[in-house]
């Protein structure tokens, strides 16, 4: 396999084709699975930030304790990239068993942190909860990348499209049950429909054949993980994934404190902005997959990276103060739910577009590797910003983190805009 990477270079495409060419109608089912399942478990991850703030209040935890549970989390999934990716392009007839048991244990340790009320324990058990979510992108994206090879951009996107479907929905769906039931009695009922739907993911997958695995020994796997990061453009990208992972991890966790605490916003309408935030990207995904199909990846990128850190600085100057729209009141203000609005066209759909980057520049047989890799090290670098905005937050104040955010995607951006990074791509009449 390191040979392999080494052939290809750094400019290279993935552009093999699948080992085991699926029909049309095994490619669609394939496809709808995957996003259909990604909006689940985008579903249940984004009705978390919704319901911290509750846990923080009950518990007492303060922001720097936030900061760290968070960062924890976000730690625990970089590490469980690797051995996911590993497994995805090493053992691809678990596909389905994989994909399943990825939803299953979001429930699971959903349901342990609902039992306890240690902050330690939480912090570990949640973490848990981000390595079962880790299972789901090398296994599902390796393969869609190598049964859309001339469309992956496209593809990618429209899997990350239901994943924003789920970010939208979630934290709709935390702020009305917390109209209805505690924190913890969420937590804890969240197992049974996270172990019926991981069953339902496995039982449509097992009849979708999986791709032809060459059996590589973890020596050679990690023979061309190093060779994967000697390519000096894949280092950038990933280095722009961690800038944009970074800030999305602080926004994640700390808008929704702010709105809950600064702007005394009720856990529903918590709900509702977050939603906002991603309910955009269900347009402006599938049509920056579509334009960085066509126009290249750093045309949509550079742009797109610039525009979400001046939302993120315009955030950290809006009054948060309600005000009135055609005679009905907007609580926080039109200006606060316009930059999350505007904000929302970028912040979540980046990141099919960054795996698609990396995917151009690594071999056919390495797409789940890669797919890992691409969100290891973005999680391993992002996971410094939750910490380090927690200090701030208690130092400074909430939206003094929206600061931070803004530096780490324009710095970013700008990276981007005055280095060469792109690779190949394939331009096949269709899948």
């Amino acid at each position: 396999m390191a040979q392999n990477i080494q052939r290809q270079g750094e400019g290279s495409s993935a552009s093999a084709p699948a080992e085991r060419e699926l029909t049309r109608g095994q490619r669609q089912t394939l496809l709808i699975t995957a996003v259909a399942g990604h909006g689940i478990k985008h579903l249940m991850n984004a009705a978390f930030p919704v319901l911290l703030p509750e846990m923080k209040t009950a518990l007492g935890f303060s922001n720097t304790q936030i900061g760290i549970l968070s960062s924890a989390r976000f730690f625990a999934g970089g590490l469980a990239n690797f051995p996911a990716g590993y497994i995805a392009d090493t053992f691809t007839k678990l596909r389905a068993i994989v994909l399943g048991l990825s939803i299953a244990g979001i429930g699971i340790a959903y349901f342990l942190a609902g039992i306890t009320t240690s902050f330690w324990l939480i912090t570990i058990i949640t973490s848990l909860m981000v390595v079962s979510i880790s299972l789901w992108h090398p296994a599902a994206i390796g393969s869609l990348s190598r049964n859309f090879t001339s469309r992956r951009g496209f593809a990618i996107s429209l899997h990350g499209t239901g994943g924003s479907v789920g970010e939208a929905a979630g934290p709709i769906v935390a702020g009305v049950l917390l109209g209805f039931f505690t924190w913890q009695f969420i937590f804890q009922g969240a197992i049974v429909p996270a172990l019926i739907l991981g069953f339902v993911i496995w039982f449509v997958l097992r009849r979708v054949p999986a791709d032809i695995s060459q059996a590589t020994s973890f020596g050679d796997y990690a023979v061309g993980l190093r060779t994967l990061l000697s390519n000096r453009r894949l280092l950038l990208v990933l280095l722009f994934t961690g800038g944009f992972a970074g800030a999305q991890a602080t926004m994640y966790t700390f808008l929704p404190i702010y709105l809950r605490e600064d702007v005394s916003l009720s856990p529903g309408t918590v709900g509702l902005y977050l939603s906002l935030l991603n309910l955009p990207g269900l347009a402006s995904q599938p049509a920056m997959g579509y334009l960085s199909d066509r126009w290249g990846r750093k045309a949509v990128l550079t742009p797109a990276m610039a525009s979400l850190g001046v939302f993120y600085l315009v955030l950290g100057v809006v009054p948060g103060t309600s005000n009135l729209l055609l005679g009905f009141e907007v609580p926080g203000g039109i200006e606060l739910v316009a930059t999350i609005l505007a904000a929302g066209l970028f912040f979540y759909p980046m990141m099919a577009i960054f795996l698609a980057s990396a995917s151009d520049l690594a071999p056919a047989d390495v797409q789940s590797t890669t797919v890992s890799l691409v969100f290891g090290v973005a999680t391993l670098v992002g996971f410094l910003g939750p910490l380090a905005a927690g200090v701030i937050a208690d130092t400074y104040s909430l939206q003094a983190t929206f600061y931070f955010c803004a530096t780490l995607v324009l710095t970013a951006a700008f990276v981007s805009a005055v280095t060469r990074w792109e690779g190949q791509r394939q331009y096949a009449a269709s899948d």
